[in-house]
């Protein structure tokens, strides 16, 4: 298997077939990131096609300081933010009546309820915590990111990064213990 840097020195060399690998290996991690920043499904896919084609427009850039990994993060926290800044101005000006897209996804109502049930009490969860919060845990846990790498990405000292994933995960845990207190008081 071919690593991040010899799939980009093939790809400089001009094999830009071999860039499908990057997004192959990518893809998923980067569409979490942008969707646990944006909230929003089919934002979230623009979010990471925009930053695959950053990324790839932007690959002599790519200084080998930090892994691929980190630096293609970086791009889609940069992207997304972006969008929501633009998507909050938008409506402010009341140019465009949006709405974000609350509901949840459910792969199987009947075969997978418990899981999902996990995944929407999770994700309601993440979305009341604050976005620096929200970013940080989704770097460090779904994305599996070291405080170190966090730090290149968001710009946050590493002992501020390690403060902020302590108090995410207090205010995680906060939320979901009153999403699922007042779940079993709907259904009492």
């Amino acid at each position: 298997m071919n690593t991040d840097i010899e799939i980009i020195q093939k790809v400089l060399a001009g094999n830009i077939a071999m860039y499908n690998l990057l997004v192959q290996r990518y893809r998923n991690k980067v569409f979490s990131l942008a969707y646990s920043i944006v909230s929003n499904r089919e934002d979230a896919e623009e979010i990471a096609q925009d930053a695959f084609l950053k990324a790839f427009k932007g690959l002599r850039s790519f200084k080998e300081k930090s892994s691929f990994g980190t630096w293609m993060y970086r791009i889609v926290v940069n992207t997304a933010l972006n969008k929501k800044k633009l998507k909050k101005l938008k409506t402010v000006e009341g140019k465009n009546a949006i709405t974000e897209d609350k509901q949840f996804d459910f792969d199987s109502l009947t075969d997978n309820l418990k899981r999902d049930d996990q995944k929407k009490f999770i994700r309601m969860a993440l979305n009341a915590v604050n976005e620096q919060e929200r970013l940080c845990l989704t770097l460090f846990y779904l994305n599996e990111l070291s405080v170190k790498e966090i730090q290149e990405i968001t710009g946050i000292s590493e002992s501020n990064v390690k403060v902020v994933l302590l108090r995410a995960r207090k205010h995680l845990y906060e939320q979901l213990h009153k999403l699922l207190n007042c779940e079993v008081k709907n259904l009492i």
